[in-house]
């Protein structure tokens, strides 16, 4: 009965409505709700891009980027996408705006549509999407550890604890003496710090080689007299806490994809929170393997793993 109920609410089989706008309506209002808190993008317009350093960015940018996401979200319930297409699909959703602010070179039509994207691209996947890269920026910078433990927390589910007391923040240098990865490397060699730091800072710098506004870059803007100039280039490349290297973004999206386990048990944990309003402990870890093995037949479908959320003893009992 539960599994029935979860495709009536998202309106999946439902034949009164055949337009594409009708037949996704439910699915897209979940897919709002649990993406602003899942993915924080109720906190997009927390801050605004430097209009003197990214003048490209605008509020019909900034709506395609939310549209971008929530498209791609709903077509990852809908058709019960894999897993692993939330870091690695090799397609996304664009409108003719959005594809000229990317610097896609796709034919868009009015309206937004599934664009396929090549890898020269960089994008496809969340972790390349407008909206994520600008919500995991400050306006004016990056940092890898606020993106990287972004990634831990809402792509994998790891949880990362606060900074010790005492230890100051890491505050990017915008005249271009250091880059960030020089700072922290000074920053980490306090182990109680490096601890943390080699589980997430790898996935910020992988996602350095984009700007806050969610621009493709291949360096810094240095600001030097007042006077914006290109700084040091920008090194993506980084080591996973299990040893595995990766060159880019793109690499480091390959290597997330094929551990779709573990993306699959980081949803499922936040769907569990969205669903039951209750925090996860120690003692819901088997419940939450036992909900991700359920859903391992499809690839780990987005639906399906959302079903297997909905019909464990954790959805009704937390």
């Amino acid at each position: 009965v539960r599994r029935h109920q979860v495709d009536r609410l998202l309106g999946v089989g439902d034949k009164r409505e055949t337009s594409h706008v009708g037949r996704d309506s439910l699915a897209r209002q979940f897919v709002k709700d649990f993406s602003a808190e899942w993915l924080d993008l109720d906190q997009l317009d927390f801050t605004q891009p430097d209009r003197k350093l990214y003048r490209n960015y605008d509020p019909i940018v900034r709506m395609a980027m939310l549209d971008e996401t929530h498209e791609f979200l709903v077509d990852m319930v809908l058709e019960d996408r894999p897993i692993k297409n939330l870091v690695a699909a090799d397609y996304t959703y664009l409108n003719s705006r959005l594809c000229r602010y990317y610097k896609l070179e796709q034919d868009v039509s009015q309206g937004i549509q599934k664009i396929d994207v090549s890898e020269v691209s960089h994008r496809g996947g969340l972790l390349t999407q407008g909206s994520i890269l600008k919500v995991t920026a400050n306006g004016s910078a990056t940092s890898p550890v606020v993106r990287g433990a972004w990634v831990a927390e809402r792509i994998l589910g790891m949880k990362i604890p606060p900074p010790p007391e005492g230890v100051p923040a890491i505050e990017p240098d915008i005249r271009g003496a250091a880059t960030v990865r020089e700072q922290l490397a000074k920053h980490s060699n306090d182990e109680s710090c490096a601890s943390c730091h080699r589980q997430m800072d790898p996935f910020g710098f992988a996602m350095e080689s984009f700007d806050p506004a969610g621009q493709w870059r291949s360096h810094y803007f240095a600001v030097k007299k007042g006077r914006v100039k290109l700084g040091a280039k920008v090194d993506s490349s980084g080591q996973l806490p299990d040893g595995q290297y990766f060159a880019d973004i793109d690499e480091l999206k390959r290597v997330l994809a094929s551990q779709p386990e573990k993306i699959a048990r980081g949803l499922a944990s936040h769907l569990i929170v969205y669903g039951t309003g209750g925090e996860l402990s120690f003692s819901d870890r088997q419940a939450i393997d036992q909900i991700v093995t359920t859903a391992q037949e499809t690839e780990y479908g987005f639906r399906s793993l959302l079903k297997s959320v909905v019909t464990s003893p954790l959805f009704v009992e937390k």
